[in-house]
């Protein structure tokens, strides 16, 4: 009988792996991810949203992705302590943010380092390499109620900016051909559903070139250049709700809202909205945050803390 050799028989299957075709491995996408960009000023508001999400979603399949410049020790290690929060650095290159400080035009409001964080909105297509469904919110709001629904608007969701246009973006007429309909609904950037269905890696070059051609007339930079990016690839949006999904803080509607906005200086005056910030604090400042953050990056004025209490 003929005994097994070892030695053989491994030189035999090394020969034989050296003509074995393998696939490509690619990495699994993760399935939904909630976005928020910000500075370090808005750190709070930002643990404010994470807080909130975890309260209300009744999904588990879930990250909470925070794109972030130069946040402190004393914050990461805080929002470290909050379940499903992935951080994520976001710096603009340098020669992008002087080009963008030096030209975009003096009627925008966008003219701060601080306020190029809004490119973070073109970030959320980026994320589609690594997710299936990518949610984004700015940070100045206040989740009341479970948003998971909000998926529905895939595979590009985002809140109309009734009663602008798309030339309301810009400051002049951009030359392109052919020709972009400048008289198309504006749609506001705050709030956005997106899916890997979409050709994110060419949307996403796209928006950046377009936002460094375009700097000198650009009044809402990220948004402007996104309305342009929905007809460059004939994108059909579904129109997100905003009394839903993004209600004004000062409307009737914040009370029975999934999510309050706080995109204005006039202060809401419903309790609800209030009585969660209040819970959400308490969790932040029990994580190692700051109370006197709450009245700053939620535009929430000192007078107004009774509602809290």
């Amino acid at each position: 009988m003929e005994l097994f050799n070892l030695k053989e028989a491994r030189l035999k299957i090394s020969e034989l792996a050296k003509h074995i075709k393998t696939k490509k491995i690619f990495k699994k996408k993760n399935k939904l991810a909630f976005v928020f960009a910000f500075t370090q000023n808005l750190s709070f508001a930002a643990g404010n949203c994470a807080i909130a999400l975890n309260r209300h979603l009744k999904i588990t399949d879930y990250d909470i992705v925070m794109l972030h410049s130069d946040l402190s020790d004393k914050d990461i290690a805080t929002f470290n302590k909050i379940p499903h929060v992935v951080l994520k650095r976001f710096d603009l290159q340098d020669d992008f943010v002087d080009h963008m400080l030096k030209n975009i035009p003096k009627q925008s409001r966008f003219r701060t380092k601080n306020h190029l964080m809004c490119f973070g909105h073109f970030e959320a297509f980026s994320l589609l390499r690594d997710y299936e469904y990518v949610v984004y919110n700015d940070v100045d709001v206040s989740f009341q109620r479970d948003i998971s629904d909000i998926i529905s608007y895939v595979p590009f969701g985002i809140a109309p900016d009734t009663p602008w246009k798309v030339r309301d973006q810009f400051s002049r007429e951009v030359p392109e051909n052919p020709a972009y309909d400048m008289e198309r609904e504006g749609y506001c950037s705050s709030v956005m559903v997106l899916s890997d269905n979409l050709p994110y890696n060419e949307i996403v070059n796209f928006l950046y070139e377009k936002a460094w051609e375009y700097a000198d007339c650009l009044i809402n930079p990220d948004q402007a250049i996104i309305c342009l990016a929905v007809q460059k690839f004939n994108i059909n949006p579904k129109l997100i709700p905003i009394d839903i999904y993004s209600c004004i803080s000062w409307k009737d509607c914040a009370i029975t809202a999934k999510t309050v906005h706080f995109g204005t200086e006039k202060k809401s005056g419903k309790i609800l909205t209030y009585v969660i910030l209040f819970q959400n604090g308490i969790e932040l400042i029990s994580n190692g945050s700051n109370w006197a953050d709450l009245t700053s990056t939620n535009r929430i004025l000192p007078q107004e803390i009774p509602y809290l209490l």
